[in-house]
């Protein structure tokens, strides 16, 4: 019974042992840092993270893609979020050009759109994420506003479209055709549903010149 008994207490302890190796060995990565590093090891599944035309690290966390860049004045160092990565956006086709010289010098600029169209519930997450970008990394600050006045929501703001200011517009328009188009000093993006946040998701990419375009 004596050698039984020390027998088994051997075996506990070293049980105990290969458990605490085991679960040391597999850790999951607690920060964005420590999953970037799996991913330039090349250590993720794809569905986690990738290299982006082999510069790029995006990984997923918590339901967001996230990459390491440096602000453009380089003065910060950020970790970027987007709400798709750059491989489910990179075939949204922008159109014409946008005055980077205007967008460079702008500390604010104007977002409108329809208050009696639809869809403000997607529309309202596209100008969130587009804002929260803008004043973080780009340091603008947005103008709430209307491209009419036929609503009450719309009585004090102002009323602007592409043509009637010489300032930065963000045109956000619910549409069956998913699309991004720059006009001078305009951006319009125009979607349904979740498309018009991955139309802002495509424009973001192309300000940090991601995505060419």
């Amino acid at each position: 019974m004596l050698i039984i008994g020390i027998i088994l207490i051997i075996v506990m302890f070293g049980a105990v042992f290969s458990l605490k190796y085991f679960f040391v060995q597999d850790k999951q990565p607690q920060t964005i840092d420590d999953l970037h590093e799996l991913n330039l090891n090349g250590k993720l599944k794809a569905d986690q993270g990738y290299l982006y035309k082999g510069v790029y690290s995006f990984v997923k966390f918590d339901d967001l893609w996230y990459t390491q860049m440096v602000s453009p004045k380089g003065t910060r160092f950020y970790n970027i979020q987007f709400r798709y990565g750059p491989k489910e956006v990179e075939q949204i086709k922008v159109n014409g050009a946008l005055n980077t010289e205007l967008f460079n010098n702008a500390s604010e600029y104007y977002v409108t759109f329809n208050p009696i169209g639809g869809n403000f519930s997607s529309m309202a997450l596209a100008v969130s994420d587009f804002n929260q970008q803008m004043t973080k990394v780009f340091f603008k600050q947005p103008i709430a506003a209307c491209d009419r006045n036929e609503t009450s929501a719309c009585i004090d703001r102002p009323i602007i479209t592409c043509d009637n200011t010489d300032k930065m517009v963000l045109y956000v328009k619910d549409s069956n055709n998913s699309m991004v188009s720059y006009d001078n000093n305009c951006i319009t993006i125009e979607g349904n549903g979740f498309e018009l946040v991955k139309g802002v998701d495509r424009v973001l990419y192309g300000f940090y010149d991601i995505i060419k375009g």
